[in-house]
């Protein structure tokens, strides 16, 4: 994977962390850590974020198997075009409001199975409700996957879901164990940030589009080095 597509998807999951914060703070604020013994608690809320992080991974499989589908129909162009144009669209409609397209249905049973973990103080449940928070619609989480669908690639796809998810890491262990740093006042001023945020990547979507090189056929003949019949010397 690129560097640049390495940095976007760190400063995706990074730009979005109060967002997450504010989505998925409540939740983390719930885990029950202080049933589990002492010297699992540390293990159970690492097993909490890996799972996270492994479901976005598992999702970023399935949108770059399907990227790696439209490179071979030589559609990876103007599928990079038409979701940063979306992002762009969508951030100036909706304004930074992130969370206008999570939907309300698919989460419900999600929901219902995240709350019946809660009240199970184990190691299992911690896992569970990670990976259950990792598939709950977030609209944070289509802005990482429009450009996880551009990397054009099953493995690179998976990467860039798990950079994103890793990014939004830190804000969410420090909003349990140091609430004080999360005010209402800072997260109002760091919110401002993710609409440009997401600017930018749909800008460097489109630009990926416009510029990209396209693949060189396997079929194509070798390019001769010199033209004109040789002869040997005798």
């Amino acid at each position: 994977m690129a560097i640049t597509w390495i940095l976007a998807a760190l400063t995706t999951g990074l730009v979005g962390s109060l967002h997450c914060v504010g989505m998925c703070g409540p939740l983390a604020m719930a885990l029950p850590v202080g049933r589990l013994p002492v010297a699992r608690r540390g293990l159970g809320i690492g097993l909490y974020h890996l799972a996270r992080v492994s479901a976005y991974a598992g999702i970023g499989l399935v949108v770059g198997s399907v990227g790696q589908g439209l490179l071979l129909l030589n559609l990876q162009r103007p599928v990079s075009i038409g979701a940063g144009l979306f992002l762009v669209v969508w951030t100036m409609v909706a304004r930074g409001k992130f969370g206008s397209l999570s939907g309300r249905l698919p989460s419900r049973w999600l929901v219902g199975s995240m709350a019946r973990f809660l009240h199970e103080p184990s190691l299992r449940a911690f896992a569970a409700l990670g990976l259950l928070n990792g598939l709950l619609p977030c609209g944070f989480v289509y802005v990482a996957l429009a450009g996880a669908v551009v990397t054009g690639n099953v493995g690179q796809g998976a990467l860039y879901m798990i950079l994103f998810g890793a990014g939004t890491v830190p804000a969410l262990l420090a909003v349990r164990s140091i609430p004080a740093l999360f005010p209402v006042g800072l997260r109002q001023r760091f919110v401002r940030i993710i609409p440009l945020a997401t600017l930018a990547l749909g800008v460097l979507l489109v630009v990926r589009g416009v510029y990209v090189a396209p693949p060189a056929s396997p079929d194509q003949p070798p390019i001769p080095l010199c033209h004109g019949k040789t002869t040997s010397a005798k």
